[in-house]
């Protein structure tokens, strides 16, 4: 069978049925219908005409743009509340260049990029962020305590068509100075997944970004006791203050990956 041709007609007939399925008549047509799993169906077929596919990364010679706050996010970005109200994340350009502002409504929600993943040549993260003033009552090892200012998320597996399944995360901070550089929590969500790497602390008084890196492998390693296994699936921006409710900004910069970089 040729394999081409049973896809392309597989193409066809979905684009007819996305079609006919928006014209009023048919619609009316299923609502007459008794049997509920016709019209549960219909909605996942037209799903499938209307998801968006990944939009491709911006890849650069030995390095891959995974965030540049200089262009319009792509549709794949999404942002999704983790537990009370939403964090603000907008596109700025201020005296820091251009950013995304994270501001803190006492909220707590994550932007994210999923996409196809990136293989393990590609194994240094690097980012610019700022942070004028962390939450001082922060404690990223207590359960409702646990806000933080800014942190990149780095997901080693995908989490599923509905983002529910966890898998393995190294979580990047810029918390207070309770917290020391270098120190991996386990915090008080998803134990088993997410490791959280201190990597800058306290408020910070230049009106700059500041840039840092990170070896993945080795984070992976010591964070988790086994080497890394798979490619990466997706990024996160995170900052929250629901638990705290102390006001916090944050900026990200750039986010590149860096590939066949020791």
């Amino acid at each position: 069978m040729n394999t081409t041709n049973f896809w392309s007609r597989l193409k066809v007939r979905q684009v007819i049925f996305c079609e006919i399925s928006s014209q009023p008549q048919f619609v009316r047509y299923l609502k007459n219908l008794s049997f509920r799993w016709c019209g549960a169906c219909l909605l996942a077929l037209c799903a499938s005409c209307t998801t968006p596919g990944k939009t491709p990364l911006d890849r650069r010679d030995n390095l891959i743009v995974l965030l540049n706050p200089e262009l319009e996010l792509s549709k794949d970005w999404e942002h999704r509340r983790l537990r009370r109200g939403d964090t603000t994340y907008n596109r700025v350009n201020s005296t820091l260049g251009h950013t995304i502002e994270a501001i803190g409504n006492k909220s707590a929600s994550i932007l994210y990029r999923l996409f196809e993943p990136i293989n393990l040549d590609c194994n240094r993260l690097r980012w610019s962020w700022f942070v004028p003033k962390p939450q001082s009552s922060s404690d990223l090892r207590i359960k409702g305590m646990d806000d933080v200012a800014a942190s990149v998320f780095i997901l080693f597996g995908d989490p599923g068509l509905f983002r529910d399944k966890p898998v393995p995360t190294l979580k990047y901070v810029w918390a207070n100075k309770q917290h020391r550089i270098g120190e991996i929590i386990t915090g008080p969500y998803h134990k088993k997944y997410v490791r959280t790497i201190i990597v800058r602390t306290g408020s910070h008084t230049d009106q700059e970004l500041v840039i840092d890196h990170a070896n993945l492998s080795d984070d992976y390693m010591k964070a988790f006791g086994e080497a890394r296994k798979g490619g990466i699936y997706g990024i996160a921006i995170f900052t929250d203050n629901d638990d705290t409710e102390e006001p916090i900004v944050a900026h990200y910069g750039r986010i590149d990956l860096l590939c066949n970089s020791e």
